[in-house]
């Protein structure tokens, strides 16, 4: 992760602990939670660290949004981070999901 800038920059591993699924209109909204398994100490500015996948109606990959505290904050994933929360959700059935 980085913040805008490219300030305060690691590259995460990530360790997926839950995601929610939310409809909203045609988009869906995976919101995503993950400890930052090499990382110790976060960084000055980001304390609880998650993210927002927006799939649009055909179900496709729109954007990776990185979250503190539940909300948009000044970091952004890298490229890497990315893959590994793609690849985690790719796992999971989210028409299924949503469906619930």
């Amino acid at each position: 992760m980085y913040k805008y800038g490219f300030t305060n920059y690691f590259e995460g591993i990530l360790h997926f602990t839950g995601h929610d699924v939310v409809q909203v209109g045609q988009w869906t909204n995976v919101y995503v939670s993950f400890e930052i398994d090499n990382l110790e100490i976060l960084p000055e500015g980001l304390n609880e660290p998650s993210a927002l996948v927006v799939y649009d109606g055909n179900g496709e990959l729109q954007e990776i949004i990185a979250h503190d505290e539940g909300v948009d904050c000044e970091y952004k994933f890298t490229d890497k981070e990315k893959e590994q929360i793609n690849e985690y959700l790719l796992h999971i059935d989210l028409k299924h999901e949503n469906e619930e």
